[in-house]
């Protein structure tokens, strides 16, 4: 993948992001991306902007995109089309710089598909506007479909399953590989901490998940010190709308049952 970001090529695209995402090839690629310097990421960004407009053939937002282009896209088999798209989003955001909100925005609205839904609205946590992330946390907690969806990626994706779009997560299964990570997060409180930005953005999404997990599992409430987590997890921050601390509030409520 790292070539691909070098190059900025369409074909060293293709042939390094047609590949399942998980936690050990994102770390190694995001560690890259965080060494480049800002002019270079503003590249990075316009150049991942085109491949997902070739993604979307041409619709996210004017610009001169070939057709050329678009036909080589379109050589892709179905699986490799939506690997391929997937690593894009994925990474649109997690460039340490501002995210082009508007261009995901319209790709949420033209897209079908569940688990590309989730990549986008993850891509967009960091620039706290809460369009997406309010609507897409109303489906988790509403439709089963998605609910089991963003389950059954969460294990993939820690479990570096195979064929992670296909794996489903089996309510008899230990859930610590996709727990873990979710309350370490929500312990990180300080400005300091390096990841604290990042925890901020994803602490709505974390705690669904914890709660989505738990009303799978029925007869698997949490441990007394994990519950002491949720319940310490601070939601109080003025970068919050007032309707998703209500929410927050609520699934703490539930989850520490």
């Amino acid at each position: 993948m790292i070539k691909a970001f070098s190059t900025k090529k369409l074909h060293d695209a293709i042939e390094g992001f047609v590949i399942e995402l998980n936690d050990d090839n994102t770390n190694e690629v995001r560690k890259y991306l965080d060494k480049l310097p800002y002019a270079e990421l503003i590249e990075v960004k316009k150049y991942l902007n085109k491949l997902l407009n070739i993604c979307y053939n041409g619709t996210l937002f004017n610009d001169e995109v070939m057709i050329e282009e678009i036909h080589i896209f379109n050589i892709l088999n179905g699986k490799q089309k939506y690997l391929f798209k997937q690593t894009i989003i994925y990474f649109l955001g997690r460039l340490p710089i501002d995210i082009d909100l508007n261009i995901l925005k319209q790709a949420y609205k033209n897209e079908e598909d569940n688990h590309t839904r989730l990549n986008i609205v993850c891509s967009t946590l960091s620039s706290f506007d809460e369009e997406l992330e309010l609507d897409f946390v109303n489906k988790l907690l509403n439709d089963k479909e998605y609910d089991k969806m963003l389950r059954s990626w969460t294990m993939a994706f820690f479990k570096k399953v195979d064929n992670p779009y296909k794996y489903k997560d089996n309510p008899d299964d230990d859930w610590t590989p996709a727990k873990l990570p979710r309350l370490k997060r929500l312990t990180i409180n300080d400005e300091k901490n390096p990841k604290y930005k990042k925890a901020l953005a994803f602490r709505l999404l974390d705690l669904t998940t914890i709660y989505l997990f738990i009303r799978n599992r029925k007869n698997e409430a949490l441990p007394e010190n994990e519950k002491e987590i949720i319940k310490n997890t601070n939601i109080d921050f003025e970068i919050y709308s007032n309707e998703k601390k209500q929410i927050m509030k609520n699934l703490i409520q539930k989850i520490c049952i």
